[in-house]
């Protein structure tokens, strides 16, 4: 791995310490403003910010053991204005190797377990779901690969006042 390269088992851990929130860093309620100034700025991640949707997202990738694995933050905003707040953000990991894929999901679903109080409000194969006061956390897996040929791996955090699944 480069100076830049990440680890994305450490990442899986980070997130999943403080499941509300991604790297202790990006939380529901917070400003467009602080997003884009804590990730257009971060070493490793390349920022993709869009002033005409509500939709902004940062990404960094890895290849370790010949497989690569790319690692995203996305989050929905109110509006497209710098004040405007966060609503839901997504963690998400993609690769081309199933194998890493469900390792990533088995290593989420666990740790976050983990960190929570409370069992999961609903559970299936790929899917769990926790509800912490009026934040609603989902982890999952896609079992077919996206049109990029990647499984993903994703958790939600959403305000379930606002937001429905």
């Amino acid at each position: 791995m480069t100076a830049s390269a990440f680890d994305y088992d450490q990442s899986v851990d980070e997130i999943s310490l403080s499941p509300t929130t991604a790297y202790d860093t990006v939380h529901l309620g917070m400003s467009r403003a602080d997003f884009d100034a804590n990730f257009s700025a971060l070493p490793g991640w390349t920022f993709y910010g869009n002033t005409t949707s509500k939709l902004e997202r940062a990404e960094r990738s890895v290849t370790r053991d010949g497989v690569t694995v790319q690692e995203g933050l996305v989050i929905l905003t109110d509006d497209t204005a710098a004040d405007s707040k966060v609503l839901a953000f997504d963690n998400y990991f993609r690769t081309a190797d199933k194998k890493t894929a469900r390792d990533i999901y088995r290593r989420l679903r666990a740790s976050i377990y983990a960190a929570m109080d409370d069992f999961p409000v609903r559970q299936s194969g790929r899917m769990t779901t926790w509800v912490r006061g009026d934040v609603t956390i989902v982890v999952f897996a896609k079992a077919e690969k996206d049109k990029d040929g990647m499984y993903a791996v994703v958790i939600r955090r959403y305000n379930n006042h606002v937001l429905k699944e």
